[in-house]
């Protein structure tokens, strides 16, 4: 069973469509998504299926940019491996490490 099986249909002006779009892209989230939000707002319900196809979490850009770094750097920890070089893995997990745990648990706090 799909977790919103229901489908509302709703016929919207132009101008109207084309706010909600707006305001949907702003908040990073699709226009259906939007007006859940909206919806469990005005009416005081909270609703986990509902709530959990909303917003997500933006990764800012230097974040996505420090998470593409860390993926080359397990590159070079691997390669560092299959040569046996010990210490030069050890300081690639640690710089690895210095980027993935602060930004998780950067995003961790933006998710609840």
């Amino acid at each position: 069973m799909r977790p919103l099986p229901s489908v509302l249909g709703v016929k919207l002006s132009a101008d109207l469509r084309a706010r909600i779009a707006a305001a949907a892209k702003a908040d990073g989230i699709t226009d259906s998504a939007w007006l859940r939000q909206r919806a469990l707002e005005a009416l005081g319900v909270e609703s986990a299926v509902d709530a959990a196809s909303g917003p997500r979490p933006r990764i800012p850009p230097e974040e996505l940019q420090a998470l593409s770094n860390c993926v080359r750097e397990i590159a070079v920890a691997t390669q560092h491996a299959t040569l046996g070089q010990t210490a030069e893995v050890v300081a690639s997990l640690g710089r690895i490490r210095g980027v993935l745990i602060p930004t998780c648990v950067g995003l961790a706090g933006r998710c609840a």
